[in-house]
C-alpha cells in the first residue's frame, strides 16, 4: 500500500490503535511512595481520548480488573489475552527535582508474551497504530512490521536503555514508521548528527519545559514549552504522543498538533498518575497570546455585511494570468506557483520599505499579479519547467531569469527563499514517489477534499511550513473554485482562514482585531520589524477572527477570503484608503493608522 493510501485510511478516520498496556506502579512523590496506575500504553491511550481519537489498546487484560484502572474503560476500548491482575507488569519509579530518574525498579509480568498474533483480536483494525516502547526492543520491531503490513499508518516511542543498548535497532524502528517520539536525550543517542526523517515522515522530538521540535521529513520547527509545578512528571512523553497523534488525525498541523501535545502534558504533571487524563473535559488549550484579541462585536457587524451581499462571488482564478480552462497541467501549475505566495515586500533599516511592484508583458504589476504573470511567461517559454526534478534542480540564476521584469531585474525581495521552497517543493515530491495531480486525485476521493489535501500537503516543502496552513488552504480553494473543479466539492469541508498580511492589516484597520500591548502597537503604526512571537499574536488572532466571520456570515471561507483580499486595491499599503469606495466603511472601526506585522516569512 502506498504512502498516499496508507495516509489517506488514516486520516479518514479519528481512529488510533495502541499495542501496549496498563501496569500497577509506585510512585514516590515529594519522598513519599504512591500507588497509581500507570503503563506507557494507558497514558498514550487516554490522552489521545481525552484529545478527541477513538481507541482501541490491546494489552493484557486483567479479570478481575482492578478498581484503579476500572475508569479507563470509560474512554477506551480494551481488547487482548485475559490475565490475573498479578500478571500486570509493575513499576517503582523516583524522580529528582529536574525530573531526572533516580529510581526504577521493573516486573514485567505479561508483556513479553505480546505477540504480534494478537492483532487478530482486534475487530476492524484501525488505520492507524502505536506501538509502545517495550522494554524488549525487537518485541516493538516486530509490532511495527505486522502492522505496516496490514497498511497502518505506524506510530512509536523508543526509551533510553533501548536508545543506549539497542541502538541500531531502536534507530531502525523509529525510521521504518510514519511517525516517531522521543525526548532529546534519546534523539543525540540515535541521531547526533541530526539526521533528518524522510519526506512523509514525522518525528517529535521533547524537550520537557524547553517544548519540543517537530521534524516534517527535512523541516523542522521548535516550539516553546509550558512551565508548570510539576507534581509527578512520569507519563508526560506519553501524553504528549497520544494528544499529538489524535490532534493529527482530526485534521492539525504536525506543528499545532504538538502545541496541544504540550499542553495536555503540561496539565497531566500537575497530579499523580494519570489522574487528570480520566476526566472527561477536553484537555488544557494552547495558551494564546494576549497581546492580540478578537473583537468579537466588530466581527459581527462585517459578518452581517457580507451576509448582505448578494453580488459577492468568490473568484474563479480564470483570465490572462491563469492557464485556460481544461489545460491539463492547470493543477500543476496553480500547486508550483501557489507555495511562492510570500513576501511581496521590501524591508530597509528595520522597517517596512514598499511594495513589489515592477512591469512585466508591458503591464505594470503587484505582488502576487506579478507572481502569476511571471509563471505564466515561464511555463509558455518552458512548459515543463514545474514538473518536481526541474523545480527540485531550480537555481538562482534560472529563478532570476525567469522572474526578470522588463528592464531584466528579479523584482523579488527574497528570491534565494523563492528557490529554497521550489527545491523543497519538488524534492519532498520525488521522494513521496507522487506527482500533484495523484495528491489532489486521492484528496478528491474521500468524504472530505478539503481537509485530506491539507492534510497531504503538510508533507509537501513549500506548504509543509505554516502551522496554519494559508497557501495550502488558498491551494484548495483555487482548485476547487476553478470551472474544471479541480478538486472536489463536499458539504462540512471548508479551508481554514487564509491569512496574509493584506487580512490582518484588514482585520486591524476594521476593528475585527485589537494589539493590546502599547510596545506592539507602536511598531504595528511605525511599520517595524517584530520578532516571531508578537507576529504569531496577530496572525492567530486575526485567523480566529476570519474564521468567526465565515461562520456568522455563512460565506464559505473561498468568500471571505475574496472579499478581504480585494480591500486591499480600497485600503491599500502605501497611500492613502478610498473609505468611500469600500463597502466595509459602514461597519469599519476606520483604524488606518494600523499597518499589518512586519516580518519575513515563507507563510505569506
Amino acid at each position: 500500500m502506498s504512502w498516499v493510501e496508507r495516509w489517506v485510511r488514516a486520516t479518514s478516520s479519528h481512529r488510533l490503535l495502541v499495542v501496549g498496556g496498563a501496569s500497577l506502579d509506585t510512585i514516590h512523590v515529594g519522598g513519599e511512595p504512591i500507588a497509581t496506575p500507570g503503563g506507557a500504553g494507558l497514558y498514550t491511550a487516554l490522552a489521545a481520548a481525552r484529545a478527541g481519537a477513538d481507541v482501541t489498546m490491546l494489552a493484557p487484560y486483567p479479570d478481575p480488573m482492578p478498581p484503579e484502572l476500572a475508569p479507563a474503560l470509560d474512554h477506551i476500548r480494551w481488547v487482548g489475552p485475559v490475565v490475573t491482575p498479578d500478571a500486570l507488569p509493575r513499576f517503582e519509579i523516583a524522580y529528582d527535582d529536574d525530573g531526572a530518574v533516580t529510581l526504577f525498579r521493573e516486573y514485567l509480568g505479561a508483556e513479553p508474551d505480546m505477540t504480534p498474533a494478537l492483532l487478530d483480536l482486534v475487530d476492524d483494525l484501525p488505520a492507524c497504530a502505536y506501538c509502545v516502547p517495550f522494554l524488549d526492543a525487537r518485541l516493538q520491531r516486530e509490532f511495527v512490521v505486522a502492522l505496516r503490513e496490514r497498511g497502518c499508518v505506524t506510530v512509536a516511542g523508543t526509551y533510553g536503555k533501548a536508545a543506549r543498548d539497542a541502538t541500531e535497532l531502536a534507530r531502525g524502528t523509529l525510521d521504518l514508521v510514519d511517525l516517531a517520539f522521543l525526548n532529546a536525550t534519546e534523539a543525540g543517542l540515535l541521531y547526533g548528527d541530526g539526521a533528518s526523517p524522510s519526506a512523509g515522515r514525522l518525528r517529535f522530538v521533547t524537550r520537557g519545559r524547553s517544548g519540543a521540535t517537530v521534524h516534517q521529513g527535512d523541516h523542522h520547527t521548535d516550539i516553546a514549552g509550558q512551565l508548570v509545578a510539576a507534581v509527578d512528571p512520569t507519563g508526560a512523553g506519553d501524553t504528549f504522543c497520544g494528544t499529538t497523534v489524535a490532534r493529527i488525525l482530526l485534521g492539525d498541523h504536525p506543528v499545532e498538533a504538538a502545541r496541544c501535545g504540550n499542553a495536555a502534558a503540561a496539565e497531566m504533571v500537575t497530579a499523580v498518575g494519570p489522574t487528570v487524563l480520566f476526566r472527561s473535559d477536553p484537555p488544557a488549550s494552547v495558551r494564546s497570546d494576549d497581546r492580540a484579541s478578537v473583537d468579537h462585536e466588530a466581527v459581527a457587524r462585517v459578518a452581517a455585511l457580507i451576509e448582505g451581499l448578494d453580488d459577492l462571488r468568490p473568484s474563479a482564478y480564470t483570465g490572462d494570468l491563469f492557464p485556460a480552462v481544461g489545460d491539463p497541467q492547470a493543477a500543476t501549475w496553480f500547486s508550483a506557483a501557489t507555495l511562492q505566495q510570500f513576501g511581496f515586500w521590501y524591508e530597509r533599516d528595520g522597517t517596512w520599505a514598499g511594495s513589489m511592484i515592477a512591469t512585466i508583458d508591458g503591464v505594470e504589476r503587484k505582488g502576487s499579479d506579478y507572481l502569476w504573470a511571471m509563471y505564466r511567461r515561464w511555463t509558455q517559454r518552458d512548459p515543463d519547467a514545474l514538473a518536481p526534478a526541474r523545480q527540485a534542480a531550480v537555481t538562482l540564476d534560472d529563478w532570476s531569469t525567469a522572474a526578470a521584469d522588463e528592464l531584466g531585474r528579479d523584482p523579488f525581495p527574497e528570491p534565494a527563499l523563492c528557490v529554497e521552497l521550489a527545491n523543497a517543493y519538488g524534492r519532498s515530491l520525488i521522494e513521496l514517489g507522487v506527482d500533484i495531480d495523484e495528491l489532489i486525485a486521492a484528496a478528491s476521493a474521500t468524504t472530505t477534499p478539503m481537509r485530506t489535501l491539507l492534510l497531504l500537503l503538510d508533507h509537501v516543502g513549500g506548504y509543509r511550513e505554516d502551522p496554519l496552513r494559508k497557501k495550502s488552504a488558498l491551494l484548495g480553494v483555487i482548485l476547487r473554485q476553478r470551472p474544471e473543479q479541480l478538486l472536489a466539492g463536499a458539504s462540512d469541508d471548508d479551508a481554514p482562514p487564509i491569512v496574509d498580511y493584506h487580512i490582518q492589516r484588514t482585520c486591524l484597520r476594521t476593528g475585527m482585531i485589537t494589539i493590546d500591548d502599547a510596545t506592539l502597537g507602536d511598531a504595528v503604526r511605525g511599520r517595524r520589524v517584530i520578532d516571531v512571537d508578537a507576529e504569531w499574536a496577530i496572525r492567530r488572532a486575526a485567523a480566529e477572527a476570519v474564521a468567526e466571520l465565515s461562520r456568522r456570515s455563512g460565506r464559505d471561507m473561498g468568500t471571505v477570503d475574496w472579499f478581504l483580499f480585494t480591500m486591499r486595491h480600497r485600503c491599500p499599503e502605501a497611500t492613502a484608503p478610498d473609505c468611500a469606495a469600500c463597502p466595509a466603511d459602514p461597519v469599519c472601526a476606520h483604524h488606518i493608522e494600523l499597518f499589518q506585522p512586519v516580518l519575513r516569512t515563507t507563510a505569506y
